[in-house]
């Protein structure tokens, strides 16, 4: 082994637990100084398959005198041999040498090997480890008899059983068949579940509408379509006036009854391909598409106004309500989503600050007035 003290390799002779460790190994490993070559260590797998005997480390002769040879028959050069290359640095890896025993014998081996460096990088010695391929080999052919006869032991068990076999065909067959009921119908509940997630992900627990993740979607979608075709389309913006105080009076269970019939009743009076949503709280908004001029949306508007005006029967009260809306115009009053929304907002505040029950046009609103009211509150 390399010794910093000596700057050369510790001559000493091997400890006894390391040359055990040595022993041990299931591969041959040689291990030469530089820059001679000369072998320090060599363990008895080494020995066992180069054919060597085992003799002390230091009358073990330079690589120079192994018997690796081409497959010509040729002997490998000083600076050809696996030991010899490892000592000028290079490494390998799995490298196919033949090599001759003593005996004359040729044996294939596969080779792996590595320089030893110091601190300063300099190279001290070199590390060879081999195995004999021949062997993997034969292992491997007695493995796969083994198998084979395992086999063939099987099927005979197999064949005289014949009768067992189909009858244990048969009930895999029926297993089968209700396993792939059971996956069938599995897979249909996940499908349920999944659109059932969906459907949650994007609508309002309380009233089943779209929530303002949907309405966002399909104002996009609906602000592209009319941008592509040159049409008008309307955002109407809602909110029942005075909710609060239902809430506050008849309690939150009267409350959550009312947006329900509300959500109810806004949804009659629109078209298929409008949206009406509920972005939470009282507030709900409406996208009308294919809006001919502003008298169209007002039109709208006033029609939701006047479903809400009928008494909201709860228990055994009788609510009535009014509301507030909103409207603004694409592309007159902006031309993408976010903007319009919050036009319809401003103009949904100034109809209430008229006096509620009322429609507020965003084109019409006094909106530094609406603004400065809002900042108050």
């Amino acid at each position: 082994m390399y010794d910093e003290r000596t700057d050369g390799i510790d001559e000493s002779p091997t400890p006894p637990a390391l040359r055990a460790v040595l022993d041990q190994m299931p591969a041959g490993l040689v291990v030469a100084e530089a820059p001679s070559g000369r072998i320090v260590v060599f363990n008895e797998e080494s020995e066992r398959i180069l054919g060597h005997p085992p003799i002390p480390t230091r009358e073990v002769a330079n690589y120079d005198g192994f018997g690796a040879v081409h497959d010509d028959g040729r002997a490998y050069g000083p600076h050809e041999h696996p030991l010899a290359r490892a000592l000028q640095g290079e490494t390998l890896h799995f490298e196919r040498v033949c090599y001759r025993r003593p005996n004359d014998a040729l044996v294939e081996l596969s080779v792996n090997a590595a320089p030893v460096r110091d601190a300063s990088d300099r190279i001290v010695a070199a590390v060879v480890t081999f195995v004999d391929v021949d062997e993997g080999r034969t292992a491997e052919a007695e493995l796969r008899r083994a198998l084979e006869t395992l086999v063939a032991q099987r099927t005979a068990e197999l064949s005289a059983r014949s009768e067992e076999l189909d009858r244990a065909n048969a009930e895999l067959r029926r297993l089968g068949e209700g396993l792939e009921e059971q996956v069938a119908l599995r897979t249909a509940e996940l499908e349920t579940s999944r659109a059932r997630l969906a459907h949650e992900v994007q609508h309002d627990h309380l009233t089943g509408l779209p929530n303002r993740t949907l309405i966002e979607e399909r104002l996009e979608r609906a602000v592209a379509t009319a941008g592509r075709y040159g049409r008008t389309l309307a955002v109407l913006f809602l909110d029942l006036d005075g909710f609060k105080l239902v809430n506050d009076t008849f309690g939150h269970n009267a409350g959550d009854e009312i947006l329900r019939q509300v959500a109810g009743r806004l949804s009659a009076q629109l078209r298929t391909s409008d949206t009406l949503g509920r972005l939470g709280g009282d507030e709900f908004v409406a996208v009308i598409t294919e809006v001919s001029e502003s008298h169209d949306a007002v039109e709208v508007a006033r029609s939701l106004l006047a479903s809400i005006d009928a008494p909201f029967a709860v228990g055994d009260e009788a609510i009535v309500l009014s509301a507030s809306v909103g409207i603004s115009l694409y592309p007159d009053d902006a031309l993408d989503p976010s903007t319009l929304q919050r036009h319809a907002d401003i103009a949904m505040y100034a109809a209430k600050a008229e006096g509620k029950n009322r429609v507020g046009i965003y084109a019409a609103v006094d909106r530094e007035a609406v603004m400065a009211r809002l900042r108050r509150t």
